[in-house]
C-alpha cells in the first residue's frame, strides 16, 4: 500500500466483512475486544471511536445467509497507516474477528476530501 499524498490529513479506515447472522452477538463481542486492542496499542490514539455497521438485509452467498458488517476507523494518522494496518490485521486475529469473517476481512482507506 502506498502511503497518502495528504500527510496532515488523518485518514478513515473501513473494513467490511461478512458473517453468519446467527453470530451477530459473537461479532459484537469481537469488534469490542478489537477495539479495545486497538486503543492499547502502539499508535497515536484516535480521536474518535471506530464504530460497527451492519447492513440492515441479510445477502445469499453460495445457498446461505450472511450479514454484511462495516467497521469505521476514523482519525488513522497518514504517517502511521502500514503499521496500524499491521497491528489492526493481528488484533483481528487475537480477537476473535477475523475467524468470524466468512470471505474474509476487506480493507479500504479512503482520505476525507471536504
Amino acid at each position: 500500500m502506498t502511503e497518502p499524498r495528504d500527510a496532515a490529513v488523518a485518514l478513515e479506515v473501513y473494513v467490511w466483512f461478512e458473517a453468519d447472522p446467527a453470530e451477530a452477538a459473537r461479532v459484537r463481542a469481537a469488534f469490542g475486544r478489537l477495539g479495545e486492542a486497538m486503543a492499547s496499542g502502539g499508535s497515536d490514539a484516535a480521536a474518535e471511536r471506530p464504530r460497527l455497521l451492519c447492513r440492515p438485509e441479510l445477502v445469499m452467498r453460495d445457498g446461505s445467509p450472511r450479514a454484511t458488517w462495516m467497521e469505521v476507523w476514523p482519525g488513522v494518522p497518514p504517517r502511521t497507516l502500514t503499521g496500524w494496518l499491521d497491528r489492526l490485521d493481528a488484533a483481528a486475529a487475537s480477537s476473535g474477528a477475523a475467524a468470524l469473517a466468512r470471505g474474509g476481512r476487506h480493507v479500504e482507506v479512503f482520505a476525507p476530501q471536504g
